[in-house]
């Protein structure tokens, strides 16, 4: 008797806390947050909006970054970075980026060629012997860097531009010091790809030391008899195995020391004995037989991460039946960027050469480079070359011909190679451009 008493009144107790508990939860939200969790595990697909009004109590508004119409989101990654820096770009700015010119002169840029730097926007230089003073006690740096300050104040003042040189060792150097970087040609019989490297990065960061970012190396044209070639020592080896090996070593080396590398002279001169300076050579290789030799050191540079390709004023009837390789799309667009999948920059080779003059207008070459794939047209110091380039690419931007898609496509990589080597602060110069009245 006493024993049932005891559990009834054990279950009162228990009935009681129970009622206790749920006036507490009521009063601090515990079965709501309790209900919303049970709704948050349905999925969305499931619940409707007058279920989640029913389940769920108003939130307290919570104060959150929404960009209003006019508020723009602040880009992220290179590339919005880039595109947005583009956005305020005109045409003829977007064109200065697409040339590199040389000029003469030691101690600046002179006229006539600062007249058609400035009035065209011009992005990009190339140095050659004659503008370094490697008689001087230094070898030419410290005059040299003078140089590059007073050519980054000419053209375009928004963006630095890609200034290149070739220094390839042996009797290509453009310098003097000690001691002097050997030859390809020695480079290939040691056959010692630390050691190429580590030459190519002191190369690397000397150019860099003195404000040249690109270095137009290494080249990678390969031959069966390579002094019977104009090339001669310039050429790492007959060997194609070795070329690739040692190219390879010498764009890690110049990426070591900060510098931009470009592999030269695609799709490779070394087929022919003619000298593409003074005559247009003509190589009879088919596309197997290219690529089971001529190709290989471009593909393993490539792998490598070469951040340029220059293409050759050579003739290849058996890739194109026209057009020489500076101005080939199947053989820049198709097979340089399409089947070995290179993304860099495709530079042409100089546009003095007679191997290019000697078949083209300079003018009509330079939009033909460009609507075939090209990115960057070099032109060393003839100023009125440099003119009719650049009056021709504007007028046939102007006309269509050059489509703005086609332009932007290869201002984006110039600017993408710009922003990599971290001398541009693009966010100060987008800021000033869209701050500016």
């Amino acid at each position: 008797m006493f024993g049932n008493a005891f559990k009834r009144i054990l279950l009162v107790l228990a009935v009681f806390a129970l009622l206790v508990g749920l006036g507490a939860g009521v009063l601090f939200g515990v079965i709501p947050a309790l209900r919303y969790d049970v709704w948050r595990a349905i999925p969305d697909e499931q619940v409707t909006t007058s279920e989640v009004s029913a389940a769920t109590p108003s939130p307290e508004p919570v104060a959150t970054a929404v960009p209003t119409p006019t508020q723009e989101i602040a880009p992220v990654t290179a590339l919005e970075w880039v595109e947005r820096y583009m956005a305020t770009m005109s045409t003829r700015e977007k064109l200065g980026q697409l040339v590199m010119f040389g000029f003469s002169g030691t101690t600046d840029v002179q006229n006539p060629f600062r007249d058609v730097w400035n009035s065209y926007e011009v992005g990009n230089a190339i140095l050659y012997g004659p503008n370094i003073k490697s008689t001087n006690n230094d070898g030419g740096f410290a005059q040299t860097k003078k140089l590059t300050a007073k050519i980054a104040g000419t053209g375009n003042n928004d963006i630095p531009p890609l200034i290149g040189i070739d220094v390839e060792g042996g009797s290509v150097v453009r310098f003097r010091w000690k001691p002097q970087p050997v030859s390809a040609r020695s480079l290939g019989r040691r056959r010692d790809a630390d050691y190429a490297m580590e030459q190519f990065q002191t190369i690397g960061a000397m150019l860099v030391s003195v404000g040249i970012n690109m270095d137009l190396a290494p080249v990678l044209d390969v031959s069966e008899n390579p002094m019977d070639t104009f090339l001669e020592t310039r050429i790492i080896s007959e060997d194609a195995g070795i070329t690739a090996a040692i190219g390879s070593a010498i764009i890690d080396g110049l990426h070591a020391g900060g510098c931009l590398s470009c592999a030269k002279h695609f799709p490779g001169h070394g087929g022919t004995n003619e000298d593409s300076h003074a005559v247009t050579p003509t190589v009879n290789k088919t596309l197997e037989a290219l690529q089971s030799y001529d190709l290989i050191p471009f593909q393993s540079a490539i792998e490598s991460g070469v951040d340029a390709v220059m293409v050759a004023h050579v003739f290849y009837p058996a890739l194109d039946t026209t057009d020489i390789a500076t101005m080939s799309k199947p053989i820049i667009t198709d097979l340089l960027r399409g089947e070995m999948g290179f993304e860099g920059l495709v530079l042409s080779d100089d546009f003095r050469m007679e191997g290019l003059t000697n078949r083209y207008d300079v003018g009509d070459a330079a939009v033909r480079f460009l609507l075939a794939g090209g990115d960057i047209i070099i032109c060393g110091a003839v100023s009125d070359k440099q003119q009719a380039i650049v009056e021709a690419l504007n007028l046939a931007a102007a006309d269509g011909l050059l489509t703005q898609a086609r332009i932007d496509e290869s201002v984006k990589r110039v600017l993408l190679k710009k922003l990599a080597l971290s001398s541009w602060d693009i966010e100060a110069a987008l800021a000033a451009r869209t701050s500016a009245p």
